[in-house]
């Protein structure tokens, strides 16, 4: 199942790179329609007329990038029901009974309704994500314009600095639909196999083996979650590539024999390694350079000598924990590595 996953992983990635580049278009718009209505030194205008004039172009900045919004909804319940289709299709193969595909009313209430928990202790849906970017982004512009007329610059350098916005809001705005992707993939297979939960123990979250991956991810690779509200599903972050594959009860499994390979990024290169390998089994066989470029010098420390997991580098809600509250949570683990 994880050789599926990870293939798919590829394919949902590059669907995400196409609407990331989409939505990097729409800033482009943006900023160039607001660019165009700045006519003018605006250092010469009127209050009255220089606040009109803000006053527009923040509704403009904010329906466009409102509009941009839309679209990435109107097409997510699309993705998920090609994603709610592909996992069936998967899991039938190695599954011996018909397994379920949710209806269209479940997908759409699963993607806009789930909350994302991308920051610990925070969540938002993707109207609250999207919505919170528009109006943030929208602000961005204004005040970029608004300083740029208290500090007097010419149109030119505000337009400059407008383009430079621009440059840091399309990474941005790729980044958010990067993570709605993968909420929409990940929400989509975890319906359907909520659907089909009396066939399955659970989920089995699966994070990327390589450098990047954070410490909360890494440290809930392997894990299997029974089907319950409260337990955590990706994206756990912004940009988060973890996924969720079923785990199948071993009777109604037909590959429980099977041990595949997933893929590895590690000191010496990429890899495939087995499949049961998870992201701390996989972490402790690098060299100690490695380990400290991921965790931190002190943090490698507590990981090879003083025998700490990197579970117990965050708390259950995914915040890392500092030093000083590792020390106490920990002190043993300090007194092992000589910390």
């Amino acid at each position: 199942m994880i050789d599926s996953a990870t293939r798919h992983q590829i394919f949902v990635q590059r669907y995400a790179a196409g609407r990331e580049r989409e939505a990097q278009i729409s800033i482009e718009r943006m900023i160039d329609e607001v660019s165009k209505r700045l006519s003018g030194e605006l250092t010469e205008y009127s209050q009255a007329r220089l606040t009109t004039l803000l006053a527009d172009l923040q509704i403009a900045s904010q329906k466009l990038l409102e509009a941009l919004g839309e679209d990435i909804k109107s097409e997510a319940i699309d993705f998920a029901q090609y994603e709610a289709e592909f996992n069936q299709k998967m899991m039938q193969q190695g599954i011996d009974a018909d397994v379920s595909v949710p209806a269209a009313a479940q997908l759409s209430s699963a993607i806009y309704t789930s909350p994302m928990k991308l920051v610990p202790r925070e969540t938002y849906t993707i109207a609250d994500a999207l919505s919170m970017f528009s109006r943030k982004k929208a602000n961005q512009i204004v005040q970029t314009i608004k300083d740029g007329v208290a500090l007097g610059d010419t149109n030119a350098l505000i337009q400059t600095k407008l383009s430079e916005i621009g440059v840091l809001q399309k990474q941005q705005a790729a980044t958010l639909t990067r993570t709605i992707t993968n909420h929409v993939s990940t929400e989509a297979r975890y319906i359907t196999l909520f659907e089909n939960q009396d066939l399955m123990e659970g989920y089995e979250w699966v994070a990327t083996l390589d450098s990047r991956t954070t410490l909360i991810c890494g440290s809930r690779d392997g894990i299997v979650y029974e089907f319950l509200s409260t337990n955590p599903r990706p994206p756990a972050h912004f940009s988060c590539r973890s996924t969720i594959v079923p785990k199948v009860k071993r009777e109604y499994d037909l590959l429980s024999e099977v041990t595949g390979n997933r893929p590895s990024a590690g000191a010496d290169g990429k890899k495939p390694i087995s499949a049961s390998i998870n992201y701390g089994s996989w972490l402790s066989k690098q060299p100690a350079r490695f380990q400290d470029e991921i965790l931190g010098t002190s943090r490698g420390k507590l990981f090879r000598a003083g025998g700490l997991k990197i579970d117990k580098f965050v708390d259950t809600s995914g915040m890392q924990y500092n030093l000083d509250e590792l020390r106490k949570l920990e002190p043993l683990a300090f007194e092992k590595a000589g910390l």
